[in-house]
């Protein structure tokens, strides 16, 4: 489930800051044949504006770019003669306030590190139909400033399980859907008070309808739910349980030297945070054996 493989390309899951639920993408829910290799850049830009509390508009007139390079290498084998699939990615991070949002202070940097292994206890690729769990790990490796408001790194660990599946519903169409929990660990050093930041668990579930236009092109349409995360500081609720709906369409082209995939998303609504007002994503992955 953390990627798709055709004519040896594939596509990676993501972890991105400010956004914490664990993204699909097209087709990442086939199983990979053992022994495929692949190295992976992306570029993410997220665009973020009116601030929201408890669904009412708090503050407006600001925006928040953070801007992202991920580097990816991945490799695919079999555990007990089930497809599975293990990634290292490690992130540089840009972030800049501006109008409104200009009084929040960012910290740019290397961002944190994470790692997937993904397992495939279901598989029939005659009819079209898989299964699979994933594990996800992100540790505390980003710059990190107790004195800034948004961090390249969370100066905490991330662990996160998922669960997915796709199948083919005609010779041109394929569904997919996930749902994962996402845990975090604390951070002891948070704000100008060094407090002590602790959050429950994020809830979240995706589902996705992917077309084939033609070996070469295919196309996707996705949406995104995420609900829980609430923070405590020093045991003080912070009341900012999050409850957001996203949407992303991508376009996806595999060729000779690689894959490329383009994505647009954007949140619908969110009730507790920075609304999401766009996401671009631009990644080229280039597999071998």
């Amino acid at each position: 489930m953390l990627f798709h493989l055709k004519k040896v390309s594939f596509t990676l899951a993501m972890l991105p800051s400010l956004a914490m639920a664990i993204d699909l993408h097209p087709n990442d829910g086939i199983a990979p044949p053992p022994g495929i290799q692949a190295i992976q850049i992306n570029y993410q830009r997220v665009e973020r504006g009116d601030f929201y509390s408890k669904g009412n508009k708090a503050l407006t007139g600001g925006e928040i770019v953070n801007t992202q390079m991920q580097l990816k290498y991945g490799r695919s084998f079999e555990l007990n003669t089930m497809p599975a699939f293990f990634y290292i990615q490690a992130p540089i991070t840009e972030i800049s306030t501006s109008g409104s949002s200009s009084t929040f202070t960012a910290n740019s940097g290397a961002g944190d590190t994470s790692f997937a292994f993904a397992l495939w206890p279901y598989v029939n690729r005659d009819a079209g139909k898989y299964m699979g769990v994933a594990g996800y790990l992100t540790v505390p490796t980003g710059s990190y400033d107790s004195q800034k408001n948004f961090n390249a790194g969370e100066n905490r660990y991330r662990w996160a399980l998922q669960t997915g599946y796709e199948q083919s519903i005609s010779k041109r169409v394929n569904w997919m859907s996930a749902v994962d929990v996402l845990w975090y660990g604390e951070n002891d050093d948070k704000a100008i008070t060094h407090g002590t930041l602790k959050q429950k668990a994020l809830y979240s579930a995706q589902t996705a309808f992917i077309y084939k236009f033609n070996p070469t092109y295919s196309t996707a349409v996705g949406y995104f739910y995420s609900v829980g995360g609430e923070t405590s500081i020093n045991g003080a609720s912070q009341g900012d349980r999050a409850q957001s709906h996203r949407y992303q369409l991508s376009g996806i082209g595999t060729f000779p030297f690689g894959r490329i995939s383009l994505q647009y998303g954007q949140e619908l609504s969110t009730k507790n945070g920075f609304i999401e007002d766009s996401r671009w994503i631009l990644r080229l992955t280039k597999s071998f054996k």
